[in-house]
């Protein structure tokens, strides 16, 4: 909080994440947690809001560098993840409201999509990477999505397949992520090397209708996939018979006010 209100900011909205691959991986902590922050805020004169987010589940598709660069940048030209947009979306959406841009929630969040859908998000970005020193050359080359020619690609990559048919009821994001660890995509000790190439791209996620032989993901490596390791990711997809769509946003927390369900904030904003 110290850095963002150092800023010298008016509004700040914060996501606060709930599940197995978070911090506070219970509702009541995390509701806890959102509303110090908001009163921290609000002590320090800055209209603050917390998003209360899931957890469980990998955000997006894209766990590790590279990749999860990529994908940012096809949310920001309208092509990613329905969840990811959705949370961009809906905290850009707060931002607009309390900057007065915005009359209503919903408005709000249909203005920061429609910067997806026609590219002003995405000039903004390269203009911003372009003030910090980015060649034009490289702009260039994201403007047009030839990603291959900016982010380093994996050498190897191998397929998960779904060992039975139903739904997909969870998709461990801790489990994942360790995952991308143990690829070298983060450290295990501070003076590990990060390789920014791999990772695990997921083709489906919870809630999804799979088949047995459907592929739930791909392994992006540099070396030799041990099978330990490949076990490990295949067991972070529970496949059952119950259909459990992925709900990423599930509450808001503001100052002085009860929590509300996102639904319910939305409609009433």
């Amino acid at each position: 909080m110290s850095k963002k209100l150092a800023e010298g900011i008016d509004s700040l909205v914060l996501d606060v994440k709930i599940g197995g691959a978070s911090t506070t991986e219970s509702y009541e902590e995390a509701e806890w947690l959102a509303r110090k922050m908001v009163e921290i805020g609000e002590g320090m004169g800055v209209d603050a809001t917390a998003v209360l987010t899931e957890m469980d589940t990998p955000l997006g598709y894209a766990i590790g560098n590279s990749l999860e660069m990529i994908e940012s940048l096809e949310c920001i030209r309208g092509n990613g993840p329905d969840d990811l947009e959705k949370i961009v979306a809906v905290q850009g959406g707060i931002l607009l409201c309390g900057a007065g841009i915005a009359s209503s929630q919903q408005e709000g969040e249909e203005m920061i999509v429609k910067t997806f859908k026609d590219g002003t998000a995405l000039e903004k970005f390269l203009q911003i990477l372009g003030n910090q020193g980015v060649e034009k050359q490289i702009l260039e080359l994201l403007r047009k999505g030839e990603y291959d020619k900016v982010f380093a690609k994996a050498n190897h990559v191998e397929n998960v397949s779904a060992k039975l048919s139903g739904y997909i009821e969870a998709v461990d994001a801790m489990a994942i992520g360790k995952s991308v660890v143990l690829l070298g995509g983060g450290r295990q000790l501070p003076e590990d090397p990060i390789d920014p190439a791999v990772g695990i791209k997921l083709l489906m996620t919870k809630g999804d209708k799979v088949q047995k032989g459907d592929i739930l993901a791909e392994i992006h490596h540099n070396g030799k996939l041990s099978e330990t390791l490949r076990k490990r990711i295949e067991d972070a997809f529970l496949i059952g018979d119950q259909e459990k769509p992925l709900k990423r946003v599930i509450s808001v927390v503001r100052h002085n006010v009860a929590t509300e369900e996102y639904d319910v904030y939305r409609n009433l904003r």
